[in-house]
């Protein structure tokens, strides 16, 4: 498997749903579905709707926000299941319509499985539109020892004063950085 582009989604989602398919433990991607969305299953603050998948043209659930004040996803994957020794980038894969409003940037944060944090901001109001959009949250390497090998991440925009709208989540992906 060859290095990854950081900017390019499509490689990331192709390469995670490749590995899916081959049973392998190269990579892992998790659909909208599989993440913990804040106010998702209520109706006046989410939807879902389906998005074509740019890699087999398949339909995908996805979560659209309509307006919340509160905003917080969250994921986890277990480590065992990816190659260990291996230096994974994750990454939550969005799409922002025409007109986002976030009022400030998100909170990206990643906990390892060895239990060390990283952790910033992104201003999505840079990013482009209409597109899927990659947004990384950090880096681990796969140690897969021990008795927690869970790596956690999250995006949050917990201000609880401004509304937020124009985001729609596809789901996340783990890869390799290098492979």
């Amino acid at each position: 498997m060859a290095q990854v582009q950081r900017d390019d989604i499509v490689s990331l989602w192709t390469q995670g749903f490749q590995a899916l398919k081959d049973k392998s433990s190269c990579a892992a991607v998790l659909t909208a579905k599989e993440l913990s969305i804040v106010w998702g299953s209520d109706p006046r603050y989410w939807k879902w709707v389906s998005k074509t998948s740019p890699v087999n043209f398949e339909a995908l659930d996805a979560a659209e926000l309509i307006e919340v004040c509160w905003l917080q996803i969250d994921g986890t994957y277990n480590a065992r299941n990816l190659n260990k020794g291996v230096k994974y980038g994750v990454y939550f894969v969005v799409e922002l319509n025409s007109n986002p409003c976030m009022n400030g940037p998100v909170t990206l944060k990643l906990t390892r499985p060895n239990g060390s944090p990283e952790e910033h901001k992104e201003d999505l109001q840079t990013k482009p539109r209409n597109k899927w959009v990659g947004l990384k949250v950090g880096e681990f390497t796969n140690t897969a020892s021990g008795c927690d090998n869970t790596v956690k991440f999250s995006m949050n925009g917990c201000d609880g004063t401004t509304w937020k709208t124009g985001l729609t989540v596809i789901g996340a992906a783990i890869v390799p950085v290098i492979c």
